[in-house]
């Protein structure tokens, strides 16, 4: 067993105990805000756990693993699994680092995300391994090692930065710039939708179709008729290789939706924005949800879950799409997500 996959095992069972493409279109520069207290603390903690991960590469693998913040090769990321075409992943392999250097890599996503957002990542890995398993190693690209962590810019509290962990089915892509942590875009999907690892149920993305179930059936007749939408995409609108995708909006606007109904919308976006610390996170509901009436939902399949689903949420800024996907080596379940900000993609408009 590799170091990665031996620490992934470690860890899931630690949280258990402890729970019991194409360039995107040019956008006005927004003026930046002052950070809070906690914004700022959050980002001392990214940088000093970015910075103890670099400190204990070697030279080479140092090489890799930064580039410069306006590199061409940030949108190099993908939901497919590495292979002979697909090897070329930004950053340091996972299966490739030491058993301290993935200790601190670790460490890192711990400082970077939130809770929820370290055990959705640490899922999404874990269940690679378990497709793996299931596929009887059809694809050797299904693995937990073939994950990437690329840096954009040095980790630095004063100056922007990005960073990029991902492989199959997974791309997270965030840039911190003036203390503040934005996530777009970022890829987040997994098969199997469930396994059993240090004796609980993972589950990575499962809280994101309750989240739209829960939603389309808090809407009354007239408006989840207004929300359906007859037809879904294969894949995802804007998922991996769309940067700049925009689709057609759909659905009910939610300009007429009572209040609980806004709530139950605002709950499954927070699935998403959740995945950044607790300060960030917050800042970003907050605007979101102070441009409600520029939104819209859409749903397409049966309002009880079964059968093919797919889900977008849609503002000027936000763009969430969720869809069931066919299996590929496993039975249990195949989801794939998306979150963009389209007038924010890698950061672009806070650091012009």
């Amino acid at each position: 067993m590799t170091g990665f996959a031996t620490a992934l095992i470690i860890l899931i069972i630690s949280v258990a105990i402890a729970c019991q493409g194409a360039a995107a279109p040019p956008t006005p520069a927004v003026p930046l805000a002052t950070p809070s207290a906690a914004m700022l603390a959050d980002t001392d903690a990214v940088v000093i756990a970015a910075n103890s991960f670099l400190d204990a590469l070697d030279a080479g693998q140092r090489a890799a693993a930064v580039y410069p913040f306006d590199s061409e090769l940030r949108p190099n990321w993908s939901n497919l699994p590495a292979g002979p075409l697909r090897f070329d992943r930004n950053g340091v392999r996972t299966g490739d680092i030491n058993a301290d250097q993935t200790t601190l890599l670790h460490n890192f996503l711990r400082a970077a995300l939130s809770q929820h957002g370290y055990d959705t990542v640490v899922g999404i890995v874990g269940a690679d391994g378990v497709l793996a398993q299931s596929a009887g190693g059809r694809n050797p690209g299904w693995s937990e090692d073939n994950y990437w962590l690329a840096f954009f810019g040095e980790p630095s509290d004063t100056n922007p930065w990005g960073w990029q962990f991902g492989g199959h089915h997974l791309a997270v892509n965030v840039t911190i710039v003036n203390g503040r942590s934005y996530l777009s875009p970022t890829l987040i999907a997994t098969e199997p939708a469930s396994y059993s690892a240090g004796g609980r149920v993972v589950a990575p993305l499962t809280p994101h179709l309750d989240a739209g179930i829960a939603l389309v059936n808090g809407l009354d007749p007239e408006t989840r008729a207004d929300a359906q939408v007859s037809k879904r995409p294969d894949e995802l609108h804007a998922g991996a290789g769309e940067d700049g995708t925009i689709p057609k909006t759909e659905g009910s606007p939610v300009s007429g939706w009572t209040a609980d109904q806004r709530q139950l919308l605002m709950d499954a976006v927070a699935q998403w924005v959740n995945l950044l610390p607790e300060s960030s996170a917050q800042t970003r509901l907050s605007e979101i949800a102070a441009n409600l009436d520029d939104t819209h939902f859409a749903w397409h399949g049966s309002a009880d879950g079964s059968g093919s689903i797919y889900y977008r949420i849609q503002a000027p800024s936000l763009i969430i799409e969720f869809a069931t996907q066919g299996d590929l080596g496993d039975d249990s379940g195949h989801y794939h997500s998306i979150y963009r900000d389209p007038t924010n993609e890698y950061g672009s408009a806070r650091v012009r």
